[in-house]
């Protein structure tokens, strides 16, 4: 199959199946949630030989002035995981469709590949710390959980009760 004259769309459906059995299932959903997002709906409407650098300058653009309802824009890991997603796309029309060249090259990266350093607490930190806190039960508990276990913040929010066997002592 040659690219040249075909909608992105299609390209985009050729490369999801072909990377599909490579790949772990949470791996696709999150490539599938990027594309549907912020690939598909920009470029909906041209073939893949169509696009030009200054296409994907314009998108870079389009990408970096969205904002939420607190102002706020995409990180610049996200920004730089939302380009590379459509990098690949054209790096494996260009590898197994004979596509002619890839567009994104011409373009500097739009984001950052690393995130700002993290700091974290050692277990006599956190130990010093939840002794502050141990006459806040609700505190306290939810930052056992999070310390112990490693998960975030969004994941102990969305924790409901049948999500603890404490039988077991088990926490899914």
């Amino acid at each position: 199959m040659s690219v040249n004259n075909v909608k992105i769309y299609n390209t985009i459906d050729v490369y999801m199946s072909d990377i599909k059995p490579q790949i772990k299932a949470s791996t696709y959903a999150t490539k599938e949630n990027i594309i549907g997002t912020h690939i598909r709906p920009y470029f909906e409407n041209k073939s893949l030989s169509e696009i030009t650098a200054t296409d994907i300058l314009q998108w870079h653009n389009s990408l970096l002035i969205m904002r939420d309802s607190e102002d706020k824009g995409y990180s610049q890991i996200y920004l730089r995981t939302i380009h590379n997603q459509l990098n690949a796309i054209f790096n494996h029309a260009v590898k197994y469709y004979d596509l002619s060249k890839n567009p994104c090259m011409a373009n500097k990266k739009m984001g950052k590949a690393k995130a700002r350093e993290m700091s974290f607490w050692t277990k006599d930190e956190y130990l010093k710390f939840a002794e502050a806190v141990k006459d806040k039960p609700v505190s306290y508990y939810a930052f056992q959980i999070l310390y112990w276990t490693g998960i975030r913040c969004g994941e102990l929010l969305a924790l409901t009760r049948a999500d603890f066997d404490l039988e077991k002592k088990l926490l899914n």
